[in-house]
């Protein structure tokens, strides 16, 4: 792996304020001298989520999920711990400096040169969308009524009718064959040793990740084709995976965290259309159906889903097929129903931003939104069609994972259908679901191992070797017992006393706890390091003799236990009576005579 520099790691943790980061993905609410929130790693309606500003830290006592701004990052975006530190090191400006002789990892490398690769691309289209090349893209962008600024914002582009003019250009910004179509750029015909572009003659939208990166490209034919394909994306690549990525989230998210609610378009056009016209709020699948890992994703920012599919037939497929997702990650589901021969982007330039918004106003949940549709087709004057619905509405039902909302949804269908509630519930348990999905799913919760309690007493000693030098300094010069005996977090405690680093401000504590496995970062992050203790030294002492003089006694009964046992020779008994003398001695080292007696 990646050897980022200790001072790296500092500066940056220094530079990043935990409640600036997170709050930047959603809303926290000042309690006194901590943030709360509702925690966005499990599902709970009491926030149990608390970001401490005096130690940099985060902690929920509902899931146990904790640690620094690094471990937020990793848990929050799903990436790895070097990662964390490159994402954090540019949002505070700093460069990462690499340890002298480490090498930096082959993954982390390719991924670095891809980025950069497609940040290329991107600007070489967007530059040839504003030159003389360019001007059908530009004719056609305007013709959707999209202008410069727009086209700006989104750092719209154009791929012009060159078989290799990207891949020269990328040639000489230092970039290889190999990368080129490892990155989707650039493809090599099968027995050939040529590259040529992909993308040829077409508008082009770069995909983002929600962070910002172009990862990917979409490009629009601009003349009608029946041999080219209207869209063509990007390959599957090592920073793209098309059912992962939402566009249009990197500018969204905070109008998404706000609202509580996604708008969710088809295509980029659309999205760009919604968003330009003031409802912020907007995405789009890459694809026509939600993925889980999309849902997912998006169940990070909103609790509710407003479908604006077209009105077609494909639109309405595409709804039925994002269903599963969406409601398996507990978002509710709305439907916006658009006139008949409408897409966002055509109702927004006939008849305005209003008429939009109307419609967003309007749409109604799925299941309403199904049992009209229903009733409209003439289903139920044919008891099979009505069969069917009633099937099709049951495997939705199955999927709906609160129980008070599945019946009073199941009554609305029961009542409005005219179908036996019996039957409808004899139906939705028959239902095959898909494989469930975590809503909120993180590393924190996938990981196998079991989670580190720590002990008062235990716990006490961690506070004190962090907040005082001579407690720790002291703490380390005692051998027995060691730190792991003391009780349930001894592990920590030894870690911290063995720790070459200082403790002396929130950053050196960042730095400190990115060196720790994920279970014993999130028992740190428990700890309350903030509040001090007088006379740590010795507090310390005291509670150190404490644990020694409890271990020590469960030894001399454990002896004495076995003192009780018959048949014993005289060497065992003169053995075992010397155990608990010299167990005795110990105990009044540490403890007045009448405690250890």
């Amino acid at each position: 792996m990646p050897r980022i520099s200790e001072e790296t790691i500092r500066r940056v943790a220094e530079a990043t304020d935990i409640v600036e980061l997170v709050g930047s993905y959603f809303p926290l609410k000042r309690t006194g001298s901590t943030f709360r929130a509702l925690c966005p790693f499990h599902n709970e309606k009491t926030p149990s989520f608390h970001v401490t500003p005096a130690r940099q830290t985060y902690h929920c006592f509902g899931c146990g999920a904790g640690g620094t701004v690094f471990r937020f990052l990793m848990e929050y975006e799903h990436v790895d711990f070097a990662e964390s530190v490159r994402r954090l090191a540019s949002r505070a400006g700093i460069a990462v400096v690499e340890d002298a002789g480490g090498l930096d990892d082959a993954q982390q490398s390719r991924r670095r040169r891809l980025m950069s690769l497609h940040a290329e691309a991107a600007a070489w289209f967007h530059a040839a969308l504003f030159s003389p090349a360019g001007t059908p893209a530009r004719d056609y962008i305007k013709a959707r009524g999209l202008g410069a600024p727009e086209a700006r914002t989104w750092q719209l582009g154009y791929a012009g009718p060159s078989w290799d003019e990207l891949i020269v250009h990328l040639r000489g910004a230092g970039f290889s064959d190999a990368e080129i179509e490892l990155g989707g750029l650039g493809i090599r015909r099968e027995g050939a040793t040529n590259l040529y572009a992909r993308f040829r003659h077409r508008l082009m939208f770069p995909i983002r990740n929600d962070y910002g990166e172009v990862i990917a490209f979409s490009g629009r034919l601009l003349e009608a084709d029946a041999k080219s394909a209207k869209y063509v994306n990007s390959p599957e690549t090592p920073v793209f995976s098309k059912g992962r990525v939402l566009f249009g989230l990197d500018k969204s998210k905070r109008a998404l965290i706000e609202a509580k609610t996604a708008v969710v378009c088809e295509g980029q056009i659309d999205t760009i259309s919604v968003f330009e016209a003031g409802v912020r709020n907007v995405i789009a699948p890459q694809g026509t159906a939600f993925t889980p890992e999309q849902a997912r994703l998006l169940s990070r920012f909103v609790e509710t889903v407003v479908l604006c599919f077209d009105s077609d037939r494909a639109g309405q497929e595409a709804t039925a097929r994002s269903l599963p997702s969406l409601l398996e990650c507990g978002l509710s589901v709305k439907v916006a129903r658009l006139p008949e021969g409408h897409d966002p982007d055509s109702l927004i330039r006939a008849e305005g931003a209003g008429a939009f918004q109307a419609v967003l106003e309007a749409s109604k949940d799925f299941f309403d939104y199904a049992i009209e549709k229903t009733i409209e087709s003439g289903a139920l004057a044919d008891p099979s069609r009505t069969a069917a619905a009633s099937r099709k509405l049951g495997t939705y039902l199955a999927l709906v994972k609160d129980p008070v909302l599945r019946d009073a949804v199941s009554g609305r269908v029961c009542a409005r259908l005219g179908i036996a509630p019996k039957s409808l519930e004899a139906q939705i348990k028959q239902a095959k679901t898909p494989r469930p999905v975590q809503a909120a799913a993180t590393r924190a919760e996938a990981e196998t191992e079991d989670p580190i309690r720590i002990s008062e007493g235990v716990a006490i000693l961690c506070r004190l070797a962090i907040q005082s030098p001579e407690a720790r300094e002291w703490l380390a010069t005692q051998k027995e017992p060691a730190p792991t005996a003391l009780g349930d977090g001894g592990e920590l405690l030894g870690s911290i006393l063995t720790y070459q680093g200082t403790f002396d401000s929130p950053s050196a504590i960042s730095a400190y706890v990115t060196t720790l496995p994920p279970a014993m970062e999130r028992a740190f992050a428990a700890l309350d390091v903030s509040r001090p203790v007088g006379d740590p030294l010795e507090r310390c002492r005291l509670a150190w003799s404490g644990l020694a003089a409890a271990i020590l006694q469960e030894e001399q009964e454990t002896v004495k236990a076995r003192l009780r046992q018959p048949g014993l020779t005289r060497e065992q008994m003169t053995d075992f009576h010397k155990q608990i003398l010299d167990l005795r001695a110990r105990l009044n080292e540490l403890l007045p005579p009448a405690a250890s007696a």
